[in-house]
């Protein structure tokens, strides 16, 4: 298996002639194991090489596939992909296919071009499509489909103009409608996401594809905000976990009221952004990541606009690392706007990030009540670390790179 850097393949055969006639293109889906394609027909001559061409998505970038030209069988030739672990594709992509053949003299011949959407054949699938966005859904109403997708769409292009998107990819969602649907469609991850149905839906960049679970319209605009997102920004750039999913929240219609919720966490549980470039590794922990993520987006818009967050991203993009984008574009380090946005939230998270240890010894009541918090912070440590030993109970450092989380 390879990749073939390819211009846009021909839909009929090049040079057709009568070596190889009468033939055949098909492929099965066995789902979610495995992708069969099929080639039959008749040859006069003896063939030496058969190739598959596939494509992805929207890709320009074809990959292939070699079948054995010995192994006719009464389906004829046959290459099988699988789609698992590391080959996972998710439903609803679009694959183009079309097989390559040369015989032993040279002679060469290409078959038709076919494609399809990878989808569990085990349910009548339809498609509707506003604008860019094509929801493919099976057993519910079609105008409750057609009214989330047009409300979706409308959310799209308010974030198009922030993110400097004109022009925007074909965008695919495919909505499962339980949990049991979404075990065989998501990619899998770790137990402990598994055992807490961790995720609501999944974004696929590579592919333009996004999956959640119900007709959800935050759901389906959170992850078309991660697609769009990333299609308006250079290949290598990658924003932190915090500002990406902040984003995917703050144009959610129905937001939760993250700022109230914050309120009842205690000051020290409070992460400290400069460390949130990516999701905690216990799903413990995501909840608050998600909320503080919402919250401090939603501060960002609301006190400075939708000006400068169009301008920290394209500071980013260009290569300019978080702080100095933020301090470029804000006129203040990303610490002293985290100080800011607590202030904001309550005045009991006044400057909690950086608590001045000395203070504590102007008081002897107040040494004695930190000297029973730092035991206690201790035995919590030591807690932590004899957890850390239990792999299933931490999702992988690149969990949240398309995920999110919903509950």
């Amino acid at each position: 298996m390879g990749l073939l850097k390819l211009g846009i393949p021909p839909l009929t055969a090049f040079s057709p002639n009568d070596w190889f006639t009468e033939y055949d293109v098909r492929h099965q889906i066995s789902y979610p194991e495995q992708l069969n394609f099929y080639l039959s027909g008749s040859s006069q001559e003896k063939i030496s090489e058969i190739r598959l061409n596939y494509s992805f998505s929207n890709s320009k970038v074809w990959s292939y596939k070699y079948a054995d030209p010995t192994s006719y069988s009464k389906n004829g030739f046959e290459v099988a992909l699988s789609l698992t672990g590391n080959s996972y594709v998710p439903p609803g992509t679009k694959i183009t296919y079309f097989f390559d053949l040369i015989s032993a003299e040279g002679k060469t011949h290409t078959s038709n071009q076919n494609e399809f959407h990878y989808l569990d054949p085990s349910f009548e699938w339809q498609h509707t499509t506003w604008k860019h966005l094509t929801l493919i859904w099976h057993d519910r109403n079609k105008n409750d489909i057609e009214s989330i997708a047009k409300k979706a769409i409308k959310s799209n292009l308010q974030l198009t103009k922030i993110i400097s998107l004109p022009n925007t990819h074909p965008i695919t969602g495919v909505i499962v409608n339980t949990r049991a649907e979404a075990e065989k469609a998501f990619p899998n991850i770790s137990k402990a996401a598994d055992r807490e149905d961790l995720y609501g839906g999944f974004a696929f960049s590579n592919y333009d594809t996004f999956l959640v679970i119900g007709a959800s319209l935050d759901g389906i605009i959170h992850e078309s905000t991660h697609l769009l997102v990333k299609q308006s920004l250079n290949p290598v750039t990658r924003l932190p976990a915090w500002l990406n999913e902040g984003i995917a929240m703050h144009f959610e219609e129905r937001k939760t009221n993250a700022t109230q919720i914050l309120r009842s966490y205690p000051s020290n549980q409070i992460f400290d952004l400069r460390y949130m470039n990516s999701v905690p590794g216990k799903p413990s922990d995501v909840r608050l990541f998600y909320l503080m993520s919402q919250s401090f987006v939603a501060f960002l818009f609301t006190d400075y606009g939708d000006f400068k967050m169009k301008e920290l991203i394209k500071r980013m993009d260009s290569g300019s690392p978080t702080e100095d984008a933020i301090l470029a574009t804000y006129g203040d380090s990303l610490q002293k706007l985290q100080s800011n946005w607590l202030n904001s939230l309550s005045a009991s998270y006044e400057n909690k990030i950086n608590v001045d240890i000395g203070s504590f010894g102007t008081s002897l009541i107040l040494s004695i009540a930190f000297l029973i918090g730092l035991c206690f912070s201790i035995l919590g440590w030591l807690k932590h670390r004899m957890s850390d030993h239990n792999p299933d109970d931490h999702l992988r450092p690149d969990e949240y790179e398309d995920g999110y989380w919903d509950r």
